[in-house]
């Protein structure tokens, strides 16, 4: 290292014009380094610090001005509770330590350091003659007022005050001359070899392993509180994480219904990440007091039992939700994985949210989760009553009422209006939430039978967030209701990859095999889960559907009677009834749709359907007409659905169709 007297870095001979070259250069091969593949965020960090360096503005290489100027921090932030630069500064510092081991016996011309404490770089030059070490004009060492560790001294070359001396003839010493001494130290450089061999190979797995991770489930946060009470606040937590760490486009993340089976489980993490067939393992914890909020995370390696990263957030609730992006941005660049320039401004985005606005989304999202969608829409509401620019309180609130709609617990056109209301109010506020994207393409199926525009939707909704279950199975029934059999099975395989433990992703793939005429491997899937350690979910309106298009009426008619007196099920089943032969008991069922369509509007498809399978045609097109009026929910299935194969024959379907925005 270049070393003189002492100098400030905004003398214009601190570096010469030729040494701030060789700097530059070096900084572009470290960059493009192994160490630094898929790190973008530390590239550009340590490309800002270097730069600002060699202009000579220290200022700018404040931790506070750095947040502002690369994080979008603002300039008045708590640097304290906010460690995004701290992270990213110690990242460089391992990478460039990284870096520098694999270069081994060469030495670099140039070698940068960020020393401990520092944000200002230092730049150590390798002599060109080691036989003259004559040094140009200048310090050749940036430094700055916060402590910089001692220079490497086996790189320093004297400064311009110092007078070369001649070097003196030592005179040659015995002690290798005595055996015993020779020996011991042969001794010691083979166990010194040893001992870096070990770390070398230490290291390097460590670093495989890292770049090995292309998968991850994160676990239900552990609630640190002591209070029941707050669970709903960490299982809120768990989910925003894992809708952030979703938009990882090269990262397969598990969606929330799996990862949530394991809240509380005993199970090993080895085991656990071997059900689900992921490489690393979230786990963490929150600890709610008052208004503060620490959150801890830690990411498992699960093939090896051990940790690769962790670190722990301190944020008031003001600013809590934008802790998951800094989260999700840590774990792409610690195990390298590509994160776009797209991706990454998602994550930074700054969400501050009314603390009691956020209790109440939280509420919310779960009651929804639990398809309890009144209770939902109310917290929801709420939500948005106190904060009216809440565009994730938006999106959820249209997906509650769009459950409500298409499960017949509001009138059609009522729940669908609202639900296109919210979903485009959610992407007004935030074009990038994919939820918000995903409700309004299912607006565009369910009211306005706009499918293109559907795709559209569906499409961009994907693109934001690709590992989100949810919207992969929204977009395989957008495939299957338009006839694209094939595109939506493999939407569906997809899904269940990434919620492979949820009984609701088999259920939704059942239902795809069924409307793509593949009964059996539709029955399959039922039989599948049983083998599989997961709860279940209720198949008999399915196995119901299965078994009358194999012409097994008596045990179809079993399965719908034990699926409830609601009107699906009921339609079903007396569309079984009368292909069976059973007209009487047919016409029963026609007779309780017609009341729930007088008390509830809801029935009329189904009835269409029993009529169906009596084969009165007239009758079977006056109910499909009669749900053309009502917007019922039932044609988007008009195209695939098995029970209307009797009518497909007839003119008057293929002009339903087209008003439906179906082509042939």
């Amino acid at each position: 290292m270049l070393r003189g007297g002492p100098s400030r870095l905004s003398e214009p001979d601190l570096l010469t014009p030729e040494q701030i070259k060789a700097v530059r250069q070096s900084l572009k091969e470290v960059l493009v380094s192994h160490a630094f593949a898929g790190s973008k965020r530390t590239q550009d960090f340590l490309q800002l610090i270097v730069g600002h360096a060699l202009e000579g503005e220290i200022d700018s290489l404040r931790e506070r001005m750095i947040g502002a100027e690369m994080f979008g921090r603002p300039v008045s932030y708590d640097t304290g509770s906010d460690s995004v630069v701290r992270v990213r500064a110690s990242d460089a510092r391992k990478k460039l330590a990284q870096y520098y081991s694999e270069m081994k016996e060469e030495k670099p011309e140039v070698r940068i350091e960020l020393p401990s404490g520092s944000y200002v770089p230092r730049f150590h030059f390798e002599p060109l003659e080691t036989h003259a070490p004559t040094a140009p004009k200048g310090f050749h060492s940036v430094s700055a007022e916060l402590p910089s560790p001692a220079p490497y001294e086996e790189q320093t070359v004297a400064s311009p005050e110092a007078k070369a001396e001649p070097a003196r003839a030592q005179p040659k010493k015995g002690i290798f001359h005595a055996p015993w001494v020779l020996a011991g130290v042969l001794v010691g450089l083979v166990v010194v070899a040893f001992i870096a061999y070990l770390g070398i190979r230490q290291w390097s797995s460590a670093a495989d392993a890292k770049r090995g991770i292309r998968s991850i489930a994160i676990l239900p946060l552990e609630n640190l509180s002591g209070v029941p009470a707050q669970e709903y606040f960490a299982d809120g937590m768990t989910e925003e994480l894992i809708n952030d760490l979703g938009q990882v486009s090269t990262l397969r993340v598990i969606s929330l219904t799996s990862s949530m089976s394991y809240k509380g489980t005993k199970k090993k993490l080895p085991d656990i990440a071997r059900e689900l067939a992921v490489d690393g393992i979230v786990e963490g914890s929150v600890l709610r007091e008052g208004n503060q909020v620490r959150i801890s995370a830690q990411l498992i390696d699960a093939r090896t039992d051990r940790p690769v990263w962790a670190h722990s957030y301190d944020r008031d609730l003001t600013s809590v939700l934008a802790w998951q992006g800094e989260v999700a941005q840590a774990i792409a660049e610690e195990i390298s994985i590509k994160v776009t320039p797209e991706e990454q401004a998602r994550l930074a985005r700054k969400r501050p949210i009314d603390p009691e606005a956020q209790d109440l989304y939280l509420h919310g999202i779960l009651r929804l989760e639990a398809d309890d969608c009144r209770s939902a829409i109310d917290y929801l509401t709420k939500a948005i009553e106190k904060s009216p620019n809440y565009a994730q309180a938006h999106a959820a609130l249209a997906s509650s009422y769009g459950r409500m709609g298409e499960s017949g617990r509001m009138p059609y056109k009522e729940a669908f209006t609202r639900q296109k209301a919210e979903a485009v109010k959610a992407i007004e506020l935030d074009d990038s939430l994919s939820e918000g994207h995903a409700e309004l393409g299912n607006t565009a199926m369910t009211l306005d039978w706009d499918w293109p525009a559907a795709a559209v939707q569906f499409h961009r909704a994907l693109e934001l967030n690709p590992n989100s279950a949810s919207i992969r199975q929204k977009y395989a029934f957008y495939l299957v209701r338009t006839g694209q059999l094939k595109e939506a099975l493999a939407q569906m395989e997809r899904g269940v990859d990434l919620d492979p433990v949820a009984g609701s992703t088999f259920h939704a793939e059942g239902f795809i095999y069924y409307f793509s005429r593949q009964y059996d491997q539709a029955l399959a899937v039922t039989r599948t889960v049983q083998g599989l350690k997961i709860n279940p979910p209720d198949w008999s309106f399915l196995l119901g559907d299965i078994y009358v298009e194999k012409g097994m009426y008596a045990e179809s008619i079993a399965e719908f009677l034990k699926a409830g007196n609601d009107p699906y099920p009921l339609g079903h089943l007396g569309n079984a009834y009368a292909r069976a032969g059973q007209a009487d008991a047919a016409r029963r069922i026609i007779a309780h749709l017609e009341e729930h369509v007088r008390t509830t509007g809801v029935g009329r498809y189904e009835i269409a359907l029993v009529y169906a399978g009596l084969g009165r045609k007239k009758d079977a097109f006056k109910w499909l007409e009669e749900s053309y009026n009502a917007h019922d929910v039932g044609l988007v299935y008009l195209k695939v659905d098995p029970c209307l194969d009797p009518l497909r024959s007839d003119p008057d379907f293929d002009a339903l169709m087209r008003r439906v925005g179906f082509t042939q």
